[in-house]
């Protein structure tokens, strides 16, 4: 198995709100606003590396999203999901994060605290042991992401990555997924570097 980092999560203070389930059979474990999983959900994806031309389509449709008070689901791990999370946030726009790791015990970011509080954001996950993320959890993670939505909306995969399979077997499955760029267009282009949310971008969400 290969680890991927989730340094993103170790970070902040130890999880303290009000743990519920979600499910018959209690499935899901989270914390913040549970009413977001009974509404339209959005799932969002995006690879590691991501050229300069899917990044501003994806910042483009974060501001839509979040003028739209559209709840977006993801993972929000690859830095390109983590900027379109800061976009979010900022707009008081709602969320659905989830975890490939256990949510009891679990550190969140500090800047998560303000929105769980406020009913914008939700945390959830299914996994109940505690162990190094691997592919197959990062990928068990992102299926359940997309199960839980009505829409599948893709920034960029790349070639040969475990995006890709997915994509694929989401197709099979009859899901419609949304490319936000052409992958062949995004290709040529070239990767790029992590997407950054900055001050200038969030300002154009009028707050």
């Amino acid at each position: 198995m290969s680890s991927l980092s989730g340094a993103d999560l170790t970070k902040g203070k130890p999880l303290t709100l009000d743990v519920w389930v979600h499910g018959s059979e209690g499935e899901l474990s989270g914390c913040g606003s549970r009413g977001l999983l009974t509404g339209e959900l959005t799932a969002f994806f995006a690879s590691r590396q991501c050229p300069g031309s899917a990044i501003r389509a994806a910042m483009d449709w974060a501001l839509q999203q979040a003028r739209a008070r559209q709840a977006v689901i993801s993972g929000f791990h690859s830095p390109l999901e983590q900027s379109v999370l800061k976009v979010l946030i900022a707009a008081r726009s709602p969320a659905v994060v989830v975890l490939a790791r256990p949510l009891q015990g679990a550190r969140l970011p500090p800047e998560w605290t303000e929105p769980l509080a406020q009913g914008n954001l939700a945390v959830v996950s299914h996994v109940t042991t505690a162990n190094r993320l691997t592919r197959q959890l990062a990928d068990a993670r992102n299926a359940l992401a997309a199960q839980l939505a009505q829409k599948i909306v893709v920034a960029h995969v790349s070639s040969g990555g475990s995006l890709a399979s997915l994509l694929q077997r989401w197709r099979e499955d009859g899901r419609q997924v949304d490319l936000l760029l052409n992958c062949q267009t995004a290709t040529e282009q070239g990767a790029g570097g992590a997407a950054f949310a900055d001050a200038g971008l969030i300002s154009q969400i009028g707050l």
